[in-house]
Parts: structure tokens; C-alpha cells; sequence
């Protein structure tokens, strides 16, 4: 099965689908990084955060949603808005999870998994999921980076 890797990338935002391998989540790290220095250096001091963030929501995806299948897909979308806002959205194709139950019980120091969603709560203001569980966006407001008009009084 060949893989897939379709991107879509705007001024402001990048939408990739691309099959579920662990190679792929490098291939779209790189294209965001790419992306967020050409199109918003001023947030390089987001930039760790970002990708941080990003690679375990692709790899909770790849890995645990989709099971490592490459013919199942995953879509993966991030936009920056004028509003001084980065919105995340990951959805793969599997059968979701209890994010609920998942949030109130985090993992142990000694427990090497289950660290994605505390990681993702840590930088992202918005973290949640769709009820099927497997559908994730998350949000967080940036310092401002576009020229906004002063506002009329």
C-alpha cells in the first residue's frame, strides 16, 4: 500500500493527511516548522512548545488510535488566526478513547506512557476531544503578531 501524505498549506494555515507511520510524524513536523518560520518568526519562542505538542498528538494518534496501520489515515490541521490564536486538530480513524476518565487519572512518575494529554494541558490553554474520543483540538492564544487597528471609542 503506497503511502499517503497529502498537504495543504496557506498564509496562515496547514492541513496534512498523511498515512499512520512513525515517519510520517517527522515529515509534518519538519513542514510546520517550515511553515512557522517563513510565516511567523515572531513566535520562535513558541516554536518548542509547538512541536512538542504536535508530535504527541500525531504519535497518540498513529500509534494508540490507529494501531501503527499505515492504510488507516490521520488528518492533522493547524491554523494561526488574526485573533492571535494557534489551533491544533488531529483526528485518526480509530475507535477512540475514554479522554474523560484519561484526564483524571494521570500516569505515575514510574509509568513510561500517558504523558501526551498532561504534556498537551501544559502549554495548551484548550485541550479536548469529540465524544467518540478520537477527534483532538487544541487551542492556545499567542502574544500578538498581527497589526490590528486601534479600535474606535
Amino acid at each position: 500500500m503506497p503511502d499517503t501524505f497529502h498537504r495543504r498549506i496557506t498564509a496562515q494555515s496547514v492541513t496534512i493527511t498523511f498515512s499512520s507511520t512513525l515517519e510520517n510524524i517527522d515529515r509534518i513536523c519538519g513542514e510546520v516548522s517550515r511553515f512557522l518560520n517563513q510565516n511567523f518568526k515572531e513566535l520562535a519562542e513558541h516554536f518548542f512548545a509547538i512541536d512538542l505538542v504536535i508530535r504527541e498528538a500525531l504519535t497518540n494518534a498513529v500509534r494508540h488510535g490507529n494501531n501503527l496501520d499505515p492504510a488507516k489515515k490521520v488528518k492533522f490541521f493547524l491554523k494561526i488566526t488574526k485573533k492571535n490564536h494557534i489551533q491544533i486538530i488531529v483526528e485518526d480513524q480509530g475507535q477512540g478513547f475514554d479522554w474523560q476518565t484519561a484526564k483524571n487519572f494521570p500516569p505515575g512518575d514510574d509509568n513510561d506512557h500517558g504523558r501526551g494529554l498532561a504534556i498537551m494541558t501544559a502549554y495548551f490553554s484548550t485541550c479536548g476531544y469529540n465524544k467518540k474520543g478520537n477527534r483532538l483540538v487544541l487551542e492556545k492564544k499567542l502574544p500578538p503578531i498581527f497589526n490590528t487597528p486601534p479600535t474606535r471609542s
